[in-house]
């Protein structure tokens, strides 16, 4: 028992020194994109139908750090906003499979070719998903609007009235503004870069880490056990790689909320028990887009059909990318690769990363519940 218990936290801890160092820079780099891509901005790109704003919507969905549950508000956001439901669509599809966060844990356990296929196949599948949305669950066209009836021509003339005198105050205003804007604009750029700065880092090491944290701990715990437990040959045969596989690893993500980067430990344990990495890929593919909660979110915005196409694309695409990943790189090669990796030693800065990163969750985690007990303590006074 103590043999598995030691090995069990040297497994675990393994996992999380590697990922460490490029999950930090990872939230560093998702802070200062969550403040410069303003909401109102993508919504003006995703307006209108179309392959481009389908690219468009895959462009800024792919960096965007949101898993398959956070990106539900955002896609509600963008669709009564006035998106289109191809772009929806691609958004919903392509944002929780990735994030500059998950991108980076990706490229520290599971090397750079799995890491570029995974962007890759993100990107496609949200584009041959909106696009076909667009194509067969088009738009209902609007309802007509009723004409408004013509004015008086005493009451036109009140108007006028009106427009002339609030012209010529707001002549006044802008005047007197003009002559005090000159002398504060300094001080008002210094203390806004101070302010987006501030918002970055919040929310890069404060509220994205609380969200992850459960969910990757988690996860990397139980990707230490499945590695301690395991027997390297367990998924072998039929289990490890072909239309069986890709069938068991479809129906474990399809119905379960996977997140983007918490799932990886688990892949890299997988693999590293004979899983191929076709089939990992799909796991990691189909899991962030698709869950009860997604499902249910989808249908109610974009409708049936649309939902359907959007679930036969993710299965489609990711068992396609799988077929074609196992063909280029064997199950043997990766294993390899994660054994290599598995015996290679961790750094000092590694284990320094590792102490970071625990103590960031540890610290958002107890400065969200302090937050929420204040909030509710108001609410209650």
């Amino acid at each position: 028992m103590v043999d598995f218990l030691s090995k069990y936290s040297q497994n675990t801890w393994q996992l999380n020194a590697e990922m460490a160092s490029y999950l930090l820079f990872g939230f560093a780099v998702a802070g200062f994109l969550h403040v410069l891509i303003k909401p109102e901005g993508v919504r003006k790109l995703l307006g209108k139908p179309g392959l481009w704003t389908v690219v468009k919507a895959c462009l800024v969905g792919v960096p965007m750090p949101l898993c398959s549950c956070s990106v539900i508000p955002v896609a509600a956001s963008l669709r009564k906003s006035g998106a289109s439901r191809g772009a929806t669509a691609s958004f919903l599809s392509s944002t929780p499979q990735t994030g500059v966060d998950s991108i980076f844990a990706t490229y520290a356990l599971m090397g750079g070719p799995f890491t570029i296929v995974r962007i890759v196949v993100a990107f496609i599948s949200g584009v041959v998903s909106g696009v076909l949305v667009d194509l067969f669950a088009k738009e209902q066209p609007p309802s007509p609007v009723k004409a408004n009836r013509p004015l008086h021509p005493n009451s036109l003339a009140r108007l006028n009235l009106n427009l002339t005198s609030d012209a010529t105050l707001s002549f006044q205003s802008i005047a007197t503004k003009s002559t005090i804007s000159d002398e504060t604009s300094c001080c008002t750029d210094s203390a806004a870069d101070k302010a987006t700065i501030e918002k970055a880092l919040r929310y890069g090491f404060i509220t994205l880490p609380a969200e992850l944290a459960t969910a990757l701990l988690f996860g990397l715990m139980l990707g230490g056990l499945i590695t301690t437990i395991m027997p390297d040959d367990l998924l072998s045969g039929a289990l490890s790689s072909g239309p069986l596989a890709f069938l068991l690893a479809t129906l474990i993500s399809l119905p379960l909320y996977i997140c983007a980067t918490a799932s990886i430990p688990l892949a890299y344990a997988l693999i590293s028990a004979g899983l191929s990495p076709g089939a990992a890929l799909i796991l990691l593919i189909v899991g962030p887009a698709t869950n009860t909660a997604t499902v249910v979110a989808v249908w109610k915005m974009l409708g049936r059909r649309a939902t359907l196409i959007y679930i036969g694309c993710l299965v489609v695409i990711a068992w396609i990318a799988g077929a074609i990943f196992n063909s280029t790189i064997s199950a043997g090669q990766m294993g390899d690769a994660i054994h290599h990796h598995e015996n290679m030693q961790v750094a000092f800065w590694q284990h320094a990363c590792g102490i970071a990163l625990v103590g960031l969750f540890i610290f958002s985690i107890l400065k969200k519940r302090l937050a929420t007990q204040v909030k509710s303590n108001c609410c209650t006074d």
